[in-house]
């Protein structure tokens, strides 16, 4: 345990606090945010179901959790890992992911994220809000 301490559990493995530059400390790069979607106005419906294109994205800024598609952040990695890039470019050199479980948290694709794009990638744990909790969660004791 002595070998760790002081370091930074990264997705790729302990890091000198020192060798993470700048660090954002809360970003979600990979999830879905299922548990957040309310229904949009009926008269709504069909604008809610297009894709995302510039000609809806005004709409869909003004009523966010009424776009599925918009709640899935997951399907994006590559513009992610181009944002990433960006972020390194910038002098950015860390960051803090904060899915949880119950949101979709995929260590996976984080740690090919950080291979691909040399940015420290720090994983948070933990477990989200009530609807997001599996049975086998809500089961589980204060101390599991």
């Amino acid at each position: 345990m002595s070998s760790l301490s002081g370091k930074v559990q990264t997705v790729l493995g302990p890091v000198e606090p020192s060798k993470l530059g700048r660090t954002l400390t809360h970003e979600h790069l990979t999830m879905t945010f299922d548990c957040a979607y309310y229904p949009p106005p009926p008269s709504h419906e069909a604008i809610s179901k297009e894709p995302i294109v510039m000609k809806n994205l005004f709409w869909i800024q003004k009523n966010p959790y009424c776009h599925k598609e918009n709640l899935h952040l997951n399907e994006e990695t590559e513009a992610v890992k181009e944002e990433l890039l960006y972020f390194k470019a910038q002098g950015g050199g860390a960051l803090v992911e904060n899915t949880t479980t119950g949101i979709s948290r995929d260590v996976r694709t984080l740690k090919r994220l950080a291979e691909e794009t040399g940015v420290h990638i720090i994983a948070g744990a933990g477990f989200y809000v009530d609807a997001t909790h599996s049975f086998e969660t809500r089961a589980m004791s204060v101390e599991q």
